[in-house]
């Protein structure tokens, strides 16, 4: 009796995981906050309807300044740049954006050199300035954003962070049926658990060349132009 009971409890079991594997992506990658007024806006790499939705926060006066991190840049693209082919880099995209959308040049802040990764952005940003008591909006995707937090908020401890997803992208919780839902599920869970046992994808910055172009590139802390 005691085999038949065990036997019988298998499909369920199995029913149970099954439902937790569909339910669990769906919940994690549904996040967002409510904005606040902050110091500033942080536009986190990784996707262009980011940006608009920073200049939407600048505009409304959220914060007075927005900063754009550096990402890396793969080695095909520095060879197609190298060779003339008009290659701007993500960072100066989401600048142009930014200013195209209304946001000054001169509030728009450029940060880290050739980051790969959510954790080296925070590592970046911990480094560019001291936000010790700063409140600070993150402007990222849903599928991104709780992951976000958890990666900003554990590098800078002492600064508080909102993670504000982009209403510029569509979202549903059922993402199995949509192909880029589908994969931001799957890799967000994945980069979660990695980051969670301590695994990180952090290269040093100074050791990967970057190409740059536009007016909006300068030095941290540079007089604004």
């Amino acid at each position: 009796m005691r085999s038949r009971s065990r036997l019988a409890a298998i499909p369920l079991g199995l029913a149970l995981l099954a439902f937790l594997a569909v339910w669990a992506p769906g919940w994690f990658i549904d996040f967002s906050e409510p904005p606040r007024k902050a110091d500033l806006i942080v536009v986190l790499a990784g996707g262009y309807a980011r940006p608009f939705y920073a200049a939407d926060l600048y505009k409304e006066g959220f914060a007075p300044e927005v900063w754009v991190s550096r990402p890396y840049r793969p080695p095909g693209e520095l060879k197609a740049v190298a060779l003339g082919v008009d290659f701007p880099a993500e960072h100066e995209i989401n600048s142009d954006i930014l200013a195209r959308s209304g946001v000054p040049k001169e509030r728009i802040r450029l940060y880290g050199d050739s980051v790969m990764s959510t954790a080296n952005e925070a590592l970046a940003l911990a480094k560019a300035k001291d936000l010790a008591g700063r409140t600070v909006l993150i402007v990222t995707s849903r599928h991104h954003a709780r992951r976000a937090k958890w990666i900003f908020s554990r590098t800078l401890p002492k600064t508080k962070f909102l993670a504000c997803a982009t209403p510029y992208e569509e979202f549903t919780r059922k993402w199995w049926t949509k192909q880029d839902l589908a994969r931001a599920a799957v890799l967000e869970s994945a980069k979660t658990l990695y980051y969670l046992i301590g695994g990180r994808f952090v290269a040093p910055l100074e050791d990967t060349p970057h190409v740059s172009r536009s007016p909006l590139m300068r030095p941290l802390g540079a007089s604004p132009s």
